[in-house]
């Protein structure tokens, strides 16, 4: 038997997706959480990566969740959310503990990627929450020191107040969330619970967060909502996400430059240019066709 707050979120959001007329439902009555309503696969690499990125666009896009890898309960997203402002967005008096809402908040967590980066979110309709997925190439160093970072911060931090817009105080707690040690490299996930009035009553924001790294790609789950979460879907993402990341490593190993291929070249000949490139371009002129040398 189904908890009623679960039907009641049910309920609201398939009236909220079948009246979305555009990406971005505004929905105030069911606070929602994060901000992407498709893939987003703009972000560019760092102007400092000093070396080859492990993925590309295409690759790291190849590397995204799809709707299958959490179930039948889950869809794209339909758009922004509110908690994300109402909730996350605060001060503590707690320096380890600012420092973690921050990174939470801004979903600055992996750090500034090296490479081919995508992210793409999902929302459940059972349980009204949202899970937003990050992949992308990254230093796998400097990932792995944030990693753990993030892993003193949760140790430290424990329970703490959030004082957010119009002085409205917020109760916190976070704990670690176990993820099984042989996914991936290097692993660190949190649960941050989140206590106190929103929008005139009283509600708690659930939010799971997990980082897996792969070699020098990295991907960041985060899932949330004010009703509940799945449980289990953290993990199934974080799961799933691995293994996609490993495929797309494979893969741009197999194929550096994502299919691109070079025209082989016969001695004592210069290959055809392509439509992109004139015959100018490396100093010398296309051979002369049959019907121009007739």
């Amino acid at each position: 038997m189904r908890r009623p707050y679960r039907v009641l979120a049910r309920v609201v959001v398939l009236g909220m997706l079948a009246g979305a007329a555009g990406c971005f439902v505004d929905d105030p009555g069911h606070p929602r959480g994060f901000p992407e309503a498709a893939v987003d696969d703009t972000a560019s690499p760092s102007p400092s990566a000093s070396s080859a990125p492990a993925l590309t666009d295409a690759r790291a896009r190849s590397a995204l969740l799809r709707q299958g890898d959490l179930g039948d309960a889950w869809a794209g997203t339909q758009g922004a959310a509110t908690w994300r402002d109402g909730l996350l967005k605060g001060r503590t008096d707690r320096p380890e503990c600012q420092e973690l809402l921050d990174a939470v908040y801004a979903e600055d967590v992996l750090g500034t990627p090296r490479g081919g980066t995508a992210v793409t979110g999902f929302d459940d309709y059972e349980y009204g929450a949202q899970l937003r997925y990050q992949v992308g190439a990254y230093d796998r160093a400097e990932v792995d020191a944030r990693l753990g970072n993030l892993r003193r911060l949760v140790d430290d931090c424990g329970e703490f107040t959030i004082t957010g817009a119009q002085g409205r105080e917020h109760g916190a707690e976070v704990t670690p969330v176990d993820l099984p040690g042989d996914l991936g490299d290097a692993r660190q996930g949190l649960r941050l619970v989140v206590s106190g009035d929103v929008e005139g009553e009283d509600s708690a924001l659930t939010l799971d967060l997990a980082t897996v790294r792969v070699g020098d790609t990295a991907a960041l789950v985060t899932h949330g909502g004010l009703y509940g979460i799945d449980d289990t879907a953290t993990r199934d993402a974080a799961l799933a996400g691995a293994k996609r990341l490993r495929t797309a490593l494979e893969k741009e190993r197999q194929d550096p430059g994502n299919g691109a291929k070079t025209p082989k070249k016969t001695p004592g000949k210069t290959p055809k240019a392509s439509p992109e490139q004139s015959p100018q371009d490396d100093g010398t002129q296309a051979p002369p066709s049959e019907e121009e040398s007739s």
